[in-house]
């Protein structure tokens, strides 16, 4: 039979080895929340397409009623005559 001493040491050890295994538990899930995080802030900051305010913009807003910042385009709309492609699945 195995001595109280050697019993203590070895759940001393696993109560050690499981306050690690904790510890690296939630470091890494705080690091894959701030990876997500930082991934949707650079893939938001890099769409392209999107309003900027600026003072020609607004100026040019104003004059029609708006303030939504938008621009108005000055490319004519051309109907297609051939249908839509839907495409699903990724292989």
């Amino acid at each position: 039979m195995e001595s109280k001493d050697t019993i203590h040491d070895r759940v001393r050890a696993r109560d050690a080895a499981m306050r690690l295994l904790n510890r690296l538990t939630a470091g890494a899930a705080f690091s894959a929340v701030v990876g997500v995080g930082l991934l949707g802030a650079i893939g938001a900051y890099t769409v392209p397409g999107t309003a900027s305010t600026s003072t020609s913009t607004a100026s040019s807003s104003s004059s029609t009623g708006s303030s939504s910042g938008l621009q108005t385009s000055t490319t004519p709309v051309h109907r297609s005559s051939s249908s839509g492609v839907a495409v699903s699945g990724g292989s």
